[in-house]
């Protein structure tokens, strides 16, 4: 029988596979091979071998490669995220700044220019106060019941400075008065005069109670005498004056309407500058007198005091138009010594309700309550016809007036 060539090509092919895999499974070689043959064999295998490796490593590789690549898309998703945010953030931002450029006023262009020290004074000073002038009149023409035609005006002033600087503030202010009457017999008379000064140093504990030094001055302008004898002279500048000085703890309600402050221990100066007045021992000062050698001793210019002080003051609203204030300070001398029933007690009571009429137009009434236990007042009898001073006391002292008056508040 004959068999075809392709058969047996076919039949070598599974052969030659047939004794390589035998070879490749550990069987024994099969002894037609050559050498030359059986290297390039090994040769061959050792290359599949090489191959199936690195396609492994290949494998890995790639799948490292997609691992990185799924990552960097996730971190490139968060970034774009955090960038869309960042930049609706600067957005809002620039809106904000937009409108806060909107509400600020703008400054002119160029350098900025430094401080200096009347802006610093703007800043720490505060100032305000008013004047005016106050006009009284009565006419009488016939009148039954008697009087006597009269004028009186009054010009005043008075001003608040304050100085705020860290947790310190210092506070001046002043009250100034004078006026004068003229009667139909072309008499004049000194109805009002007063100079007072208030100085307060506070130290701002941010409450309502603030330790506090406060002093204070008070003296007039002009002689004073006792009218209607215009040759008597009672008092004058520096005759008296009254210097105090305290130092205690002051407190203020929040709508500072109420204000009060109080020193265990204040030092209260009497001056009577004037040597007529201090001879004759005014206003608490040792008097003159003859020794016993017949010399005359002056009387002394200056009586100390040392005691309690208390300062009130109270401002209320009265509706639109009325404006109610009130000032009391209280000094109470604990170091005198008296062998009388005279109270060391010095009381100033000052108040005043103003009418607002337009804005410079008002009505002014003042009552101002008074008690000095120096200042004294003589009390007479009648002795056999004749009227005379059988001693001198302290008598509590009352003034008022009432009248139209031109105010500028500034």
């Amino acid at each position: 029988m004959r068999i075809p060539f392709r058969h047996l090509f076919r039949i070598l092919l599974i052969f030659i596979s047939t004794a390589v895999s035998s070879s490749l499974m550990g069987q024994g070689r099969y002894g037609f091979f050559t050498p030359k043959v059986d290297s390039i064999c090994q040769s061959t295998l050792e290359l599949i071998r090489i191959k199936q490796s690195l396609m492994a490593q290949q494998y890995q590789v790639d799948q490292d490669v997609q691992q990185i690549e799924n990552t960097i898309e996730v971190m490139n998703r968060h970034l774009g995220e955090a960038r869309n945010e960042r930049q609706a953030i600067d957005s809002e931002l620039a809106a904000i700044n937009r409108h806060l450029d909107s509400l600020t006023p703008k400054r002119p262009d160029g350098p900025r220019p430094k401080e200096n020290i009347i802006d610093i004074l703007n800043e720490r000073i505060s100032f305000n106060g008013a004047y005016g002038l106050s006009i009284n009149q009565l006419a009488l023409s016939n009148w039954a019941a008697g009087g006597e035609s009269s004028w009186a005006a009054k010009t005043f002033a008075n001003f608040s400075l304050i100085y705020h600087i860290r947790t310190f503030e210092q506070k001046l202010t002043g009250n100034f008065a004078f006026g004068i009457a003229r009667f139909a017999d072309r008499r004049i008379e000194k109805q009002d005069d007063k100079i007072d000064l208030t100085y307060a140093l506070t130290f701002d504990s941010k409450t309502q109670w603030n330790l506090s030094m406060v002093a204070t001055f008070n003296t007039q302008f002009a002689n004073g005498y006792k009218y209607p004898n215009d040759s008597t002279l009672i008092s004058t500048f520096f005759a008296p004056a009254y210097l105090t000085v305290s130092a205690g703890y002051s407190f203020k309600t929040k709508d500072e309407r109420f204000q009060i402050f109080m020193s265990p221990m204040a030092g209260k100066v009497t001056f009577v500058m004037n040597q007529e007045l201090a001879d004759k021992g005014s206003f608490g000062v040792k008097k003159g007198y003859y020794d016993q050698d017949s010399v005359w001793i002056p009387g002394e210019h200056i009586a100390p005091a040392l005691g309690v002080n208390v300062i009130t003051n109270y401002k209320q609203p009265i509706g639109k138009s009325i404006t109610y204030t009130t000032m009391l300070n209280v000094f109470y001398n604990y170091a005198e010594r008296r062998d009388d029933d005279r109270l060391p007690l010095d009381v100033n009571w000052e108040n005043n309700i103003n009418f607002s009429i337009t804005k410079y137009l008002s009505t002014l009434l003042f009552v101002h309550l008074k008690y000095d236990h120096n200042t004294t007042f003589p009390v007479y009898e009648t002795i056999e016809g004749v009227e005379t001073v059988v001693d001198n006391v302290p008598k509590l002292q009352f003034k008022e007036s009432l009248g139209i008056a031109f105010i500028h508040k500034f």
